[in-house]
């Protein structure tokens, strides 16, 4: 029996060119092949498409200059700031005597 799942993707383009942004989702689906590989299968709308990272003009100035991320890549977040009993100093004491 071959396993099969499904799963909704988000991708975010920026046009090289005029420097606009939009994200877009894609419904994925996973096959396996049963030797060890695996088939995947996107769709855009219901409709089956190419991959989300080829062929993706800007919405805006219609240029094929277009970078896409997974986004993953754009929801990064702030990094927080380090506390003051971080525990710097440990670690590199740590790593001073080679205990880590």
């Amino acid at each position: 029996m071959r396993n099969a799942w499904s799963d909704h993707e988000v991708w975010i383009y920026e046009c090289l060119r005029c420097g606009a942004t939009w994200e877009e989702g894609f419904d994925v689906r996973h096959v396996d092949d049963g030797h060890g590989g695996e088939a995947v299968a996107y769709a855009h709308g219901g409709h089956p498409c190419t991959t989300p990272w080829t062929d993706h003009p800007c919405c805006e100035c219609h240029s094929g200059n277009v970078k896409a991320f997974s986004a993953p890549w754009r929801k990064s977040g702030r990094v927080p700031e380090q506390r003051p009993d971080s525990g710097l100093e440990t670690v590199i004491h740590l790593r001073r005597i080679h205990a880590w």
